[in-house]
C-alpha cells in the first residue's frame, strides 16, 4: 500500500496533489514548512523515520525567479540542498521521489519543444539552482527518482499568473504583458493527476516533461483569460520583455515535448486552453473569497 509523504502541500501544485490523495484515499502526511523544513536534515529524518512513505513528492521550492539573482544563496539551500537532504532520506528509509523541476533549466535557444535528453544550460540563477536539485536527486537515487520539469504552471492555490491576471480581469484592470515570451501554461490539477498516475504505475524512473499540449505568449494567455472571465482582452497590452527591467534572464522559448510522458502511458495531456476553462472558475471563486475577507 502506498504511503505518501508531500512536501510544499500548501502550494500551488502541492494542494493539488493533497486534493488527489484524498480523493483516492490514500495515506498521506502533508507537514507545514514550520513542521517539517527540508534544509533541515534533522526534520526530514524523524517524519521519515516515523512516517515510513513509500513516495515522497516534493513540491517545496524556491520560485522567486528575480529573487535567486540576489539571494543565490538561500535559493541553493532549498533547490539544491534541500533536495539533496531529501535524497538521503529517500535512500535511507528505501522511498521514491518525484522531484518537480522547471523549463528554466533550458537556455530558451531552441526552435523546437525541448525534450529530456536535449542539453541543458539555465540562464538564470534560479534555473541553475533547480538543475543542481535534479543532479544531485539522480546521483544518490538514481533508480528511485522521478524528476518533471513543468512549466507556467497555475492554480487555486498560491500566488501565480493566471490568478493574477484574472483578479486584473475581474476589476477591468488593464495589464501589460510580455510577448516575446513562449511556453505552456500547465495546469497544477492536471500535472497532480500525472504524479497519482506515476505512484500508481511507477514507469521507468528519470526525468519526465509535464505541461498542458499547445503553445502562446504570456501576453496570448492574459487575453485569454479576460475572454473566459467575459472582459475586454483589448485591456491588455502586449510588452517586450526589456519593458520589464526583470533583474534575472527568461528563456524566450520554453516548449516541452511531452512523448516520453505519452509514451509511458501515464496520463492524457489536455490542451492548455481547455484546462483554463476547466480551472479558472475554481480561481475567481478562490479571488472572490479572498477579496472578501
Amino acid at each position: 500500500m502506498n504511503r505518501v509523504l508531500i512536501l510544499g502541500g500548501n502550494g500551488i501544485l502541492g494542494s493539488e496533489v493533497v486534493r488527489q490523495l484524498n480523493l483516492r484515499n490514500i495515506e498521506f502526511l502533508s507537514p507545514s514548512s514550520s513542521d517539517l523544513d527540508i534544509r533541515n536534515n534533522q526534520m526530514l529524518v524523524k517524519s521519515t523515520r516515523d512516517f515510513k512513505p513509500s513516495w515522497i513528492v516534493n513540491c517545496a521550492a524556491w520560485t522567486n525567479v528575480d529573487g535567486a539573482e540576489v539571494s543565490f544563496e538561500a535559493a541553493l539551500e532549498i533547490n539544491d540542498q534541500g533536495v539533496q537532504n531529501i535524497a538521503a532520506v529517500a535512500k535511507e528509509f528505501g522511498s521514491q521521489v518525484i522531484h518537480i523541476s522547471t523549463d528554466y533549466v533550458f537556455d530558451g535557444t531552441s526552435s523546437q519543444p525541448y525534450d529530456e535528453r536535449m542539453p541543458v544550460n539555465p540562464i538564470n540563477k534560479y534555473g541553475d539552482t533547480k538543475l543542481r536539485g535534479e543532479v544531485a536527486l539522480i546521483n544518490v537515487i538514481p533508480m528511485g527518482s522521478y524528476i518533471i520539469r513543468t512549466s507556467w504552471l497555475y492554480g487555486i492555490s498560491g500566488k501565480n499568473f493566471v490568478k493574477t491576471m484574472a483578479a486584473k480581469a475581474l476589476r477591468n484592470e488593464p495589464a501589460r504583458v510580455v510577448d516575446d515570451q513562449i511556453g505552456t501554461p500547465t495546469s497544477a490539477r492536471d500535472l497532480a493527476q500525472g504524479i497519482l498516475a506515476i505512484i500508481d504505475n511507477s514507469p521507468n524512473p528519470g526525468i519526465y516533461n509535464f505541461s498542458n499540449q499547445g503553445l502562446c505568449s504570456w501576453f496570448d494567455l492574459a487575453c485569454t483569460i479576460y475572454r473566459i472571465v467575459g472582459k475586454d482582452y483589448k485591456l491588455v497590452e502586449a510588452i517586450d520583455s526589456n519593458s520589464l527591467n526583470f533583474i534575472a534572464r527568461r528563456p524566450q522559448y520554453s516548449v516541452l515535448n511531452k512523448e516520453k510522458w505519452e509514451s509511458a502511458g501515464l496520463t492524457l495531456i489536455p490542451d492548455w486552453q481547455n484546462s483554463l476553462e476547466v480551472l479558472l472558475p475554481e480561481i475567481i471563486k478562490e479571488i472572490k473569497i479572498s477579496e472578501m475577507q
